[in-house]
């Protein structure tokens, strides 16, 4: 009788080893031709400034949506998740011409950032551009590709990022963004100017950045990771929504709520909250308390 309880323990183990291996084989499979298709776009033609207002703009915007949290102050690149993770090695890449950083034509810094591709038509790796830089104004994107042509040359050599098992199934069942260009409308056109003013349809071109995190609908959702908050609903149905204006504008240049809640340090409020200027954050709360 033990024997064959212990036999049929073995089938049954062996097989859920044997399924297994099939699924994994078809997520690293799915997984792998997503990473490695080709998209065909039709790059616009952008003309890029270099001006020193063109200049500012460009710095500006690369620190509210998140260029200089990303990829360093110095833009050569940081790390993201280091061999030492189940889920792979991901490093935000090096954006200037030194040693392991990129050499881009102007067209292929309007590929990256406007579609999310590299220079093979590939998806780029967690570069959230549909909530940074694709939906951006062709001038405020031309100032952009001018602050970054400009940084000077850092030599940062990274390692190559790559998919551990738990981040090819995660990726497979879309819990792991990894693929930008699979979250961008590459047939969309975008204004050549947006104007800069206090109003909810200016809060709504700046409060896209938020979605990454706090999602498309800003409704908020649990943590990420063991450690870090669930995000909180940003809308008229969430806390903030009771906040009036200054105090809103004031959590995001404290850190401080008005309740006298500390802000999480996963929340990037010393760069963006004391970067953006009080008519921008003033349009994204009249979007937000506007927003249900």
């Amino acid at each position: 009788m033990l024997k064959k309880i212990l036999k049929w323990t073995g089938i049954i183990i062996g097989c859920l080893v044997l399924i297994a291996i099939v699924f994994y084989v078809i997520a690293s499979v799915s997984v792998n031709s997503r990473a490695n298709k080709v998209y065909e776009v039709k790059l616009q033609t952008l003309s890029i400034p270099n001006d020193s207002a063109s200049y500012e703009m460009g710095r500006h915007t690369a620190t509210i949506r998140g260029c200089l949290e990303c990829h360093g102050n110095n833009l050569a690149g940081k790390v993201f998740l280091s061999d030492t993770t189940p889920i792979g090695v991901l490093y935000a890449a090096n954006l200037t011409s030194g040693k392991g950083g990129i050499n881009y034509t102007d067209e292929d810094w309007v590929r990256a950032l406007r579609h999310g591709l590299n220079k093979e038509n590939k998806s780029v790796w967690f570069m959230p551009s549909q909530h940074t830089t694709a939906q951006l104004s062709n001038q405020e994107l031309g100032a952009l590709i001018c602050f970054l042509k400009k940084q000077p040359p850092v030599d940062n050599v990274q390692p190559q990022h790559e998919l551990k098992p738990l981040g090819t199934i995660l990726t497979f069942f879309n819990k792991f963004p990894l693929f930008t260009a699979e979250a961008i409308d590459h047939n969309a056109t975008y204004a050549d100017q947006v104007k800069v003013e206090v109003s909810p349809a200016y809060g709504k071109y700046l409060a896209i950045s938020c979605a990454g995190c706090h999602g498309e609908e800003f409704k908020g959702g649990p943590a990420n990771a063991p450690g870090e908050p669930p995000f909180p609903d940003l809308t008229s149905t969430g806390n903030p929504g009771k906040w009036t204006s200054d105090q809103f504008v004031a959590t995001l240049r404290t850190g401080t709520t008005p309740e006298g809640k500390l802000l999480s340090d996963f929340m990037p409020w010393k760069v963006f909250g004391k970067a953006s200027t009080d008519e921008e954050l003033q349009a994204i709360y009249l979007y937000l308390h506007n927003h249900k």
